[in-house]
């Protein structure tokens, strides 16, 4: 009986330490506070853009990986312009404890910024 019960109680705890699934929440929390701390870096390299702000994240996909879409205002003078930039493979890093990764084009958001900011 002592045997059953401490198989029982080691199943219980794999479960639940398999069981350690990121949410929804989590994903947005993680994207839009490492976006926002990675915004003075992308903003030296822009030199034709004064201020981004990250206004917020629409996920697409809510299962692993997740992806969404990082709703963002970017300023020139007086000038404002609503850009998307695209997020992918948000998802738990199986390598490091509690950290969470993903993918960010931000490349092709200031594309698509420059090309708005020529009118086309």
């Amino acid at each position: 009986m002592k045997h059953l019960s401490f198989l029982l109680a080691v199943t219980a705890l794999a479960l639940t330490a398999c069981n350690n699934k990121l949410t929804p929440e989590q994903a947005k929390n993680a994207v839009m506070q490492g976006e926002t701390d990675r915004l003075p870096i992308l903003l030296q390299n822009l030199t034709l853009v004064d201020d981004i702000t990250i206004d917020s994240l629409q996920l697409l996909v809510t299962d692993e990986p997740m992806q969404g879409m990082l709703y963002t205002t970017w300023r020139r003078g007086k000038k404002t312009q609503t850009i998307i930039v695209q997020v992918d493979s948000i998802r738990t890093d199986l390598n490091r404890k509690n950290y969470i990764q993903w993918e960010s084009n931000w490349e092709d958001a200031a594309r698509a910024y420059f090309i708005k900011s020529l009118g086309f």
